[in-house]
């Protein structure tokens, strides 16, 4: 004979039994196992880094809803570990997706830098421009160490490099025959005011570089000694002012015919 007493504890059984026969996790991990097969036939079958991303959303999406609604238990652990390896693909498609978006805004900015170096005749204009790539692609390879778009980093890298060395050797020789030519001109100057005298010495004093257009401009400054060549007692201290210039776009050098000689 049943009593009220035990009316309640009947029931409560009741309820654990019918709420266990309706939660069943294996059942109802079923569909979110399935859901990841798909994604990842999905992931594969496409090159749509969008449809990757909203793959793997799909899934994470899934999962954590599972987990929510079955807090412990064997499928819980299932699922949290599968959860953590699908948010690892995410972040690694979405690695891969900056990577190449990252590399397309360095090849637009590798093509603005192209045509500077077609359309200008200025040597600081082209070190400025192998700088500026050298930096990015720099920056490029120190964020992204690896991927698909390294090997393409580095041979920019190397090839912008390569440009700015030729730049600075091509500037350096015009330079060196330049001043060459400069130095010349500051001892045929004073032979001129002297020339009875020898030569004893010729020190540059200062030297000024400016850009003017796309030419650089240079004027040095000589202090030039020198002595009488019959007796040996004069002796001769002479100040010359010798300005040159380079011009980039027909790669050439030019001393200036306005000379100063001061003693």
């Amino acid at each position: 004979m049943i009593t009220t007493k035990t009316c309640p504890a009947i029931l409560f059984t009741f309820v654990l039994l019918f709420l266990s026969s309706c939660s069943n996790p294996k059942k109802e991990y079923e569909p979110v196992q399935q859901l990841q097969t798909t994604a990842e036939q999905s992931i594969q079958g496409t090159s749509d880094d969008a449809a990757k991303l909203k793959s793997c959303d799909d899934v994470i999406r899934a999962l954590q809803e599972f987990i929510q609604n079955h807090p412990e238990g064997e499928w819980n652990t299932t699922a949290k570990s599968a959860l953590g390896n699908w948010q690892s693909k995410r972040a690694s498609i979405q690695e891969a997706v900056n990577r190449k978006l990252d590399f397309e805004e360095v090849q637009k900015l590798q093509d603005a830098a192209e045509q500077v170096m077609q359309h200008s005749t200025d040597y600081v204009v082209w070190m400025k421009s192998c700088d500026d790539m050298i930096n990015s692609l720099q920056t490029y390879l120190t964020k992204h160490s690896e991927g698909e778009w390294n090997t393409s980093a580095k041979t920019a890298l190397m090839s912008w490099q390569s440009r700015k060395s030729t730049l600075e050797q091509e500037l350096s020789t015009l330079g060196n025959k330049l001043f060459g030519m400069m130095k010349d001109r500051a001892m045929h100057e004073a032979k001129s005011r002297h020339g009875l005298s020898n030569i004893e010495e010729v020190r540059l004093d200062s030297r000024d570089k400016k850009t003017v257009g796309a030419n650089i401009q240079v004027t040095d400054v000589y202090a030039i000694r020198m002595r009488g060549a019959l007796l040996g007692t004069s002796i001769f201290k002479l100040k010359v002012t010798v300005s040159g210039n380079i011009d980039p776009e027909i790669k050439r050098v030019f001393v200036n015919e306005n000379a100063t000689v001061e003693e």
